[in-house]
């Protein structure tokens, strides 16, 4: 799994805060809508609130990966939104959300949407990852991070 992939420098939003989580959502939702033609924002924001009903999509240890598939897109889009100060996502360790890694996947993509989202479980997962990005201030230096072999990243 290569995130460069699927993200753009365009995709990646620095904030310092927001409100809530659904307005984190329609930040990431925004970003996603500017990658595909055939998305809008408020279609994507639509699925991804959907999604969240079903269960919690923050990870803990202040991450969260919102996803949903959508019959609309060919192509799977991930945007990424870095907190300054983070919002609650009703994680299961109660930590707030600081990184967000937003995926929207083509209705038929169910395996690689499983592949994706287990890829970023995992590199997430690494302190040194998330200390990595913590240090990111800027769209260019945590696009080019994340374009770095997952393998390179995790040492």
């Amino acid at each position: 799994m290569l995130l460069k992939d699927y993200i753009s420098e365009e995709g990646i939003i620095f904030a310092s805060s927001v409100s809530s989580k659904k307005r984190a959502l329609e930040l990431l939702s925004e970003a996603l809508a500017k990658q595909d033609s055939g998305l809008t924002k408020s279609k994507i924001l639509n699925a991804l609130l959907a999604r969240e009903k079903l269960g919690c999509t923050g990870l803990g240890k202040g991450i969260a990966i919102p996803h949903c598939r959508m019959a609309e897109i060919k192509n799977t889009h991930v945007a990424m939104l870095k907190l300054n100060d983070g919002v609650e996502f009703e994680s299961s360790d109660g930590l707030a959300v600081k990184f967000l890694f937003c995926m929207v996947v083509p209705e038929n993509a169910a395996d690689d949407q499983l592949r994706l989202l287990a890829g970023l479980a995992k590199l997430l997962d690494n302190d040194q990852v998330r200390q990595s990005i913590e240090k990111c201030y800027h769209a260019s230096c945590l696009y080019e991070l994340l374009c770095q072999d997952p393998e390179d990243l995790a040492v």
